[in-house]
């Protein structure tokens, strides 16, 4: 996008997109969306993640040998995030997870520049981290919490899975607000708040 967009809609308009044009990612787009992802909170500031960006497209089509979802396998651009959870547990203990949330905050962080870069991109849980990590010769105690397909796209452009059908930056709803906020105690609707 060429212009400053406000947050809420920056926020509001970002959409999972899963098919992707045959033209490649500048390195300058790249270099902002991994900076985006470094500066996501992170507990203690251990900042646990590790980005490992991908654009070889034999590597990538072994990412997903079960499924063969098209949108890993036809990427023009892909960014693997990995946690060290050493880097946590080395100030909190080791049953303390939150390198997980420190990762996501990452992840959404990337997901709203490449929306504002005028990238579309979509973030993958289920993979095979095995063949991710031979692939990419991972290291064992990094763990891979997800990866990122990204790339140019058009909207409208259709991609069937299954019987699943995917519209690129189609709209989609959200919950209402009272439906999923609360106030002081779970079920109690927000407009019990009263601003004093």
């Amino acid at each position: 996008m060429n212009i400053i967009m406000d947050l809420i809609e920056l926020i509001k308009t970002r959409r999972s997109i899963r098919k992707f044009i045959d033209r490649p990612v500048e390195k300058d787009k790249i270099l902002q969306i991994l900076e985006a992802g470094r500066w996501a909170p992170s507990g203690g500031n251990r900042q646990p993640w590790r980005f490992i960006v991908v654009t070889d497209k034999e590597k990538m089509r072994k990412f997903d040998p079960y499924a063969h979802q098209p949108w890993v396998e036809n990427a023009t651009c892909m960014i693997v995030v990995c946690v060290n959870p050493f880097d946590t547990w080395e100030r909190y203990d080791e049953n303390d997870l939150c390198y997980i949330q420190d990762a996501s905050a990452a992840i959404q962080n990337m997901l709203l520049m490449i929306h504002y870069l005028g990238l579309g991109g979509v973030w993958i849980a289920t993979f095979s981290k095995k063949e991710v990590k031979k692939a990419l010769k991972i290291p064992k105690h990094i763990q891979i919490l997800a990866i990122i397909p990204f790339g140019y796209y058009k909207k409208g452009d259709t991609l069937k899975f299954f019987d699943a059908k995917f519209i690129n930056a189609q709209n989609v709803s959200r919950k209402a607000l009272k439906e999923i906020s609360f106030f002081n105690e779970f079920g109690n609707p927000l407009d019990a708040y009263k601003n004093d």
